[in-house]
């Protein structure tokens, strides 16, 4: 099923990004670093240890650009979520199968559970609800908008969407309100830093400067 708004051009991403209060190049240093940590991996690791690498450096790596702006450590429910109290949305960083496909929804590579299923069905109301002031922080943050940064890794081929889901069934997402593409296909491999003739490749530690075509 179709996403009832896929967002893909360049300038169109980038406006719907700062209405969110994001940055294409923000979201794009944290893939950096979920595939950098994957890398990591080695044949004596516990198998599935590519992706949780992945997943606790892409979750660490949002919060190192995301806590600076005013967005906060949101762990409700057991689901490691970042909160912007602002705009009153959640985001979790999420392996999966694909991203930036039109005719393909993302699917999570280990399946969801009941927690995370509450959370993106109470996440479908008003982004800006109003609330009594005695429980307005409490109901804001279960009651938050739940977006999921996708990660595709496949070698050479990286992609990546922050898409909002309209809920969980059977472990997986079914359907979503908007997908916004972030690194789509092909786009990978203009992106890594260059590495000049006769160098090892780059040192583990470079800073990333990523600009976007707007």
């Amino acid at each position: 099923m179709p996403a009832d708004r896929i967002v893909a051009q360049d300038y169109e991403v980038a406006s719907r990004l700062d209405q969110l209060g994001l940055s294409a190049s923000e979201l794009i240093s944290v893939v950096f670093q979920a595939v950098a940590a994957k890398a990591n991996f080695v044949l004596n690791h516990p198998l599935n240890a590519a992706g949780q690498l992945s997943y606790i450096y892409g979750t660490g790596a949002l919060r190192d650009v995301l806590r600076p702006k005013g967005w906060q450590i949101d762990r409700a429910g057991n689901i490691e979520a970042t909160f912007d109290p602002t705009t009153g949305i959640k985001i979790v960083f999420q392996n999966a199968d694909s991203a930036c496909e039109d005719g393909r929804d993302p699917k999570a590579i280990s399946d969801k559970g009941p927690a995370a299923s509450k959370a993106v069905d109470l996440g479908q109301g008003n982004l800006f609800p109003e609330y009594e002031e005695e429980d307005r922080e409490q109901r804001r943050r279960e009651n938050a908008a739940l977006w999921y940064l996708f990660v595709y890794i496949n070698g050479d081929d990286v992609r990546a969407e922050l898409s909002f889901p309209k809920r969980i069934e059977d472990g997986q997402f079914k359907g979503f309100n908007e997908r916004i593409y972030i690194i789509k296909p092909g786009e990978w491999a203009s992106m890594m830093p260059k590495v000049a003739d006769g160098d090892e490749g780059p040192a583990q530690d470079f800073e990333i400067n990523v600009t976007r075509k707007i």
